[in-house]
């Protein structure tokens, strides 16, 4: 047989290679599929967040210049500047650019104005009559937009633009053609061109990209307004980065790229949109601490089952030793040994459960040595009531026939009672230790009959036995000396009459026989010791058998599947419960 701890050793070696094994696995795990989710989900809502700061600028700034072109202002301007005269035209471009100063300080992005008229002529609001700004307009930025023939309006690229010799600013246009709101058809008049300042949008684009490894601003032409690069260690092809950027599908707002993932936020209206970039570098720098901390937690783990296995096996293994040497006596009959174990755990729970069998077994033997010793005892005492009973009957039937002869019914009446009572104390012993209630009543009334004698008018008794009670089996003689004590304690002691109430009920495989009296009742300290024996108990007769031999009885025929419960009041009266299983005849004569 292989020893124990060696068996134990083995399981938790197992245990161990197999926690480290999962342990790993479910670190590439979360890291995978968990962990590097979460971060791209949190890369996302950042990119989010970006993009709608951005979506609204783009709104504000479209709702600003819209408001200027369908001003009356502007419409005045479009409709009669190629029509004035000289000092006209000069009075209205000086009035058209005061008016859009002072709309300027609404948006403090915003750093200058283009009227541009449908012949090409074009005014500058920071040199009205140089062509500087006509030059400007030759650059991409303006074109690409000019080529687009069915754009009304929209964001150019930036590009710079220069307010004074050493002064120059890094811009980004909103261009807005300009239609006559007075005609049906809304013909185009001229375009106003709003410059903005780009360092608002590059400031809004820096600190949404702080925790990004590379980010893209791209309008609806794929021209590109904002690029964060990735560092040179990444080692990632920027260019590359952009053609797939450009080439992403409308549908699509994630794409896994060589070397990282590339996130995508489409901007509605304006058709812009953000393409963000991060390594995988990058995600396992952010995931370091959790890997790290999951790692060290699973060698530290390990080792601590490695440390602890040898001394933990002795330690489960000795007290189970002792509970397999004890349990060992045990089985040869040494009910007297017993285990002393103090691990703080289940085996001491065990332990202590031993030891409460053993306790347990050898009082159930005492007991049953000590029922077995009772039962012979009361065998005896049921002997000596049957001692020359025959010439007790024939000394009362010459009592009975000298009363009738003298015409004393009373006489008769209750001589004939008691022969029936001694009858039945023939009879107690052997296969007629149980009979059905009825009789028991029928008994019990021939002592009610003798004791009215004695104890003229003092008493009434009040029945309420039910039919369905009256075949159930019970001990012979079980209630009277529960009702001697009711008259003798209860009810003679009384200054007045006094009732004993006898009732009986089967229910749920249960007898409830209750005998209830209105006498003197019992005071709480002598309720407590009713049921110690007394000399009585000892002593051979016909009234004898007090409550402490009734309660042993019952006991000894039912064990606990009975109940005997005294209730009683000082001054109030006593009730005695019992409350037995009810037994079939066949049943009752085979225990009795």
């Amino acid at each position: 047989m292989r020893s124990l701890r060696s068996v134990i050793f083995q399981r938790i070696v197992i245990v161990a290679v197999v926690s480290f094994l999962l342990s790993g696995g479910f670190t590439y795990y979360y890291y995978e599929t968990i962990l590097v989710k979460q971060m791209i989900h949190d890369d996302q809502s950042k990119l989010r967040q970006t993009a709608r700061q951005l979506q609204y600028m783009s709104d504000d700034i479209t709702q600003f210049a819209s408001s200027l072109i369908i001003s009356n202002q502007l419409q005045t301007f479009y409709k009669t500047y190629n029509s004035a005269d000289t000092f006209d035209q000069f009075m209205l471009l000086q009035n058209t650019f005061n008016f859009l100063n002072d709309y300027k300080g609404l948006r403090k992005e915003v750093t200058s104005f283009a009227l541009v008229m449908p012949s090409g002529e074009t005014f500058w609001s920071e040199s009205k009559y140089d062509d500087y700004f006509s030059q400007r307009m030759k650059e991409p930025w303006y074109q690409n937009f000019a080529s687009a023939g069915n754009q009304t309006s929209g964001f150019t690229e930036p590009h710079q633009i220069f307010f004074g010799p050493a002064t120059d600013s890094k811009t980004i246009s909103y261009i807005v053609k300009v239609r006559n709101i007075e005609k049906i058809s809304g013909s185009v008049i001229g375009e106003l061109i709003v410059n903005l300042d780009y360092s608002d949008f590059d400031s809004q684009l820096s600190f949404g990209s702080a925790d990004l490894d590379g980010l893209v601003w791209m309008n609806n032409a794929g021209h590109v307004l904002y690029q964060k690069k990735p560092t040179k260690e990444l080692k990632v092809n920027f260019a590359q980065l952009l053609q797939d950027a450009a080439e992403l599908k409308a549908s699509e707002t994630q794409h896994k790229t060589q070397g990282g993932y590339m996130l995508v936020d489409r901007m509605a209206g304006n058709g812009w949109k953000l393409v963000s970039f991060t390594s995988r570098h990058s995600l396992i720098e952010r995931a370091s601490i959790i890997i790290y901390l999951l790692g060290i937690f699973t060698l530290t783990s390990t080792a601590l089952i490695l440390l602890l296995m040898m001394p933990a096996i002795f330690r489960i293994t000795r007290p189970i030793m002792q509970l397999y040497h004890a349990m060992n006596a045990a089985s040869s009959g040494n009910l007297q040994t017993s285990v002393a174990i103090h691990t703080g755990d289940e085996i001491e729970k065990l332990g202590v459960g031993f030891n409460r069998m053993i306790d347990q077994l050898r009082v159930h033997l005492e007991e049953t040595i000590r029922y077995a010793q009772e039962k012979k005892e009361m065998e005896l005492e049921l002997l000596l009531t049957q001692l020359n009973p025959h010439f007790v009957y024939n000394t009362l039937n010459a009592v009975i026939y000298m009363a009738q002869k003298q015409g004393n019914d009373d006489i008769v009446r209750m001589v004939s009672s008691f022969i029936r009572i001694l009858q039945d104390a023939v009879k107690m012993g052997g296969a007629q230790s149980f009979i059905p209630l009825r009789e028991d009543i029928a008994l019990l009334r021939d002592y009610l009959a003798i004791q009215s004698y004695r104890y003229a008018d003092m008493f009434e008794v009040e029945w309420a036995i039910d039919d369905a009670a009256m075949d159930c089996s019970i001990p012979r003689n079980l209630i009277q000396p529960f009702v001697e004590n009711a008259i003798f304690h209860g009810i003679c002691p009384k200054d007045d009459n006094g009732v004993i109430r006898l009732s009986a009920t089967a229910r749920d495989g249960r007898l409830i026989i209750t005998i209830a009296d209105d006498g003197i009742g019992i005071e709480d300290g002598q309720l407590a010791s009713i049921w110690e024996e007394g000399e009585s108990r000892r002593s051979p007769g016909l009234r004898h058998i007090g409550l402490p031999n009734s309660k042993q009885r019952i006991e000894h025929l039912f064990g606990r599947q009975a109940e005997l419960r005294i209730d009683s009041t000082a001054g109030h009266g006593t009730s005695v419960t019992i409350d037995l299983p009810i037994q079939l005849q066949d049943y009752a004569r085979r225990i009795g």
